[in-house]
């Protein structure tokens, strides 16, 4: 297992193996709970060898290092972000993913799936499913797609509709701003031509100077290229579509009871900018999973959440990556778990929908 810590300083690994056990038995009773934890809980429910007396002591250490705090006076502790980053980095084992779980993504691997639109959103669906969790899938397939035909439709006398195919079965739409005097049929010439040039091209490759170098051979209407090449930019800069799935999800959990809380959160998860700010990960981390705890999304909106996120790639090709969302207080070990297997059995998917394309 690989995770990559998103945390710049380095997190103290001088904690004695006994405090080592308190904060792993602290921090999952707490997933579980969502109850502060005692030093008597700790005692009873986990064979440490120690009494609830040294517990307590060590826990006040552990408070006073940071790695948990005391929600108020008279309750138990809570792990904080550090205790949590401890936690990921050190303590964690994934999860081996339950046979009830894993024969749901056996289902979802056996179902007909028409098209990577329907790939990645089915994927959204099995995640918050299993996990009930807010789910983002990135499907980044468009970057490796190749431009397969440009076509235009008619929309009313000022406008048309550009729709760019690529050979995934990807179909992107743009409005296209009709000069004077133009017609359908100058604007399916123009699209004959367009394809002619950029067929065959991934998108990723569809660049401005690859545009600009057609300019001249294309058409000789500056007007209706011009709007042209407004509307390919358009469609090249909606290179990630975002399925999500699961948010009402959050709401039923004890850290979004208070209404004007989860209004907030639920309004956020809406604006585009902060669900972009998901994604953190390179293409060159392919094979880490990525945890951001807390304070570490540097997001206001959503700093009381954590945010798990995992790339699928497909031989060497980044084609989608995944973003779980949920509170602090999330089951890490074994949503990790779980993005693992996924991303081996996302594999068997797109080698599957290759065969039947």
């Amino acid at each position: 297992m690989l995770i990559q810590t998103i945390k710049a300083e380095v997190v103290d690994m001088a904690l004695d193996e006994r405090k080592r056990r308190i904060l792993q038995a602290i921090v999952q009773d707490y997933i579980t709970s969502a109850e502060p934890v005692g030093s008597r809980t700790i005692a009873r429910k986990y064979d440490l060898g120690v009494g609830a007396a040294t517990i307590r002591n060590e826990m006040f250490d552990l408070e006073i290092q940071g790695y948990l705090k005391q929600p108020h006076a008279s309750a138990g502790r809570i792990p904080s972000v550090k205790g949590y980053r401890f936690y990921v980095d050190c303590l964690l084992e994934p999860k081996t993913i339950l046979p009830e779980e894993q024969k749901m993504v056996e289902d979802w691997i056996r179902s007909r799936m028409n098209g990577m639109d329907q790939i990645f959103s089915s994927t959204a669906k099995v995640l918050a499913e299993i996990t009930h969790n807010a789910i983002f899938v990135m499907a980044s397939q468009q970057e490796q797609a190749r431009l397969k035909y440009i076509r235009f439709l008619p929309l009313d006398e000022r406008r048309a509709i550009m729709l760019v195919v690529t050979d995934s079965g990807h179909v992107e739409n743009c409005l296209y701003a009709k000069p004077e005097k133009v017609s359908l049929d100058d604007l399916n010439r123009l699209a004959v031509h367009l394809t002619r040039y950029l067929a065959g091209k991934t998108m990723s490759e569809i660049d401005l100077p690859t545009l600009e170098n057609i300019r001249d051979v294309v058409i000789d209407d500056p007007a209706l290229y011009r709007n042209a090449f407004a509307s390919l930019e358009q469609a090249l800069k909606k290179n990630h579509r975002v399925y999500k799935e699961g948010t009402l999800e959050l709401f039923d959990k004890p850290e979004f009871r208070d209404v004007h809380k989860a209004k907030n959160l639920l309004v956020s998860l809406e604006e585009q900018d902060v669900v972009n700010h998901l994604f953190v990960g390179k293409s060159e981390d392919s094979g880490m999973v990525t945890v951001r705890i807390g304070e570490e999304v540097k997001l206001p909106p959503i700093q009381e959440c954590s945010v798990i996120e995992a790339t699928f790639t497909a031989g060497n090709d980044v084609i989608g990556k995944i973003a779980v969302l949920g509170p602090t207080r999330m089951e890490y070990a074994r949503i990790i778990g779980l993005l693992n297997f996924m991303k081996e059995h996302m594999k068997q998917i797109l080698i599957q929908y290759e065969q039947e394309k």
